[in-house]
């Protein structure tokens, strides 16, 4: 068995419709390493693997069909002809970003936590020097043995405007979330806990403060321990006040944790409830922000 016949079948037995190029690397370190396919030596095997290598092989799989560059994407991913998966948009972006994960709007309506059917896919990713932190982390995990000057440089794929005909917004942060994987699936999204919180750090992105009050009053209590667990994690201290605003004034509740999240407020500042909307005189003494929501 040559080593792109190898390839092919390793391919058709991961079974995923994509691929990005970092995974089609890995796959062929995997393969170069072990010099073997279900117990059938690989002759010839390359004399060394890198990117070179790699592009060799891929235009071997292009021109057996067996991969086709994915024109949902500007380069570096290619969909797999025999598949028998399809995906919907969200599994396909966080097959090719492993740091990508549904936000905002698209979380809470995963959750149902909202009536509202975002028309674009909201997905959060890290921004660029924190996501090739995370990405040299995955080098040392999966290219153990490999030479230093034969790892390629990994890029993180170009996201078009529209993935599987879904339009698709990529928000990137500086601090990601550790979100959580759907069972039988290959998508991740922010816990129910991240969700809640996000909604006030960016309502806008969440159908805007009235939605989102509306939201947690319908919802919040029965989430409070998840949420006061997500708001805690937040380096954030206006949202982390709105947090204390909205379960204790408006839901009712009390928590020991409110007393330290009171030390973030700010007597007689211009903070806002709704940071989309114009300051209000009327104001949360306890919490220090302009009730400017209603």
């Amino acid at each position: 068995m040559d080593f792109a016949d190898a390839m092919e079948q390793a391919l058709l037995e991961r079974d995923l419709p994509v691929i990005a190029f970092y995974d089609f690397f890995t796959l062929g370190h995997q393969l170069f390493t072990a010099g073997t396919w279900k117990g059938e030596n690989i002759d010839p095997l390359p004399e060394f693997w890198d990117r070179s290598m790699a592009n060799a092989a891929l235009k071997r799989l292009d021109k057996k069909r067996t991969l086709v560059p994915d024109a949902d994407f500007r380069s570096g991913v290619w969909r797999v002809a025999q598949s028998t998966q399809g995906g919907y948009a969200q599994d396909i972006v966080c097959m090719v970003d492993p740091y990508a994960h549904v936000s905002h709007l698209s979380a809470m309506e995963a959750y149902g936590l909202t009536d509202r059917t975002p028309r674009a896919l909201h997905l959060t990713t890290p921004k660029r020097e924190v996501w090739k932190d995370f990405q040299a982390k995955l080098i040392r995990r999966d290219l153990i043995g490999l030479d230093s000057a034969r790892i390629p440089v990994f890029r993180r794929p170009g996201i078009g405007d529209e993935v599987r005909r879904r339009p698709i917004a990529i928000h990137e942060t500086a601090l990601p979330w550790d979100p959580m994987s759907l069972a039988g699936r290959q998508t991740r999204v922010t816990t129910i806990g991240q969700t809640f919180a996000d909604m006030l750090v960016t309502p806008r992105l969440c159908g805007g403060m009235h939605h989102v009050i509306d939201v947690w009053e319908a919802e919040a209590k029965d989430w409070e321990d998840e949420i006061v667990d997500a708001v805690r994690q937040l380096d954030n201290k206006i949202a982390t006040v709105r947090a204390g605003y909205l379960l204790s004034e408006l839901l009712g509740l009390e928590n020991p944790v409110f007393s330290e999240w009171e030390a973030f407020s700010q007597r007689g500042g211009s903070r806002k409830l709704d940071p989309d909307s114009e300051y209000v005189p009327k104001h949360s003494r306890r919490w220090g922000i302009s009730l400017n929501a209603y």
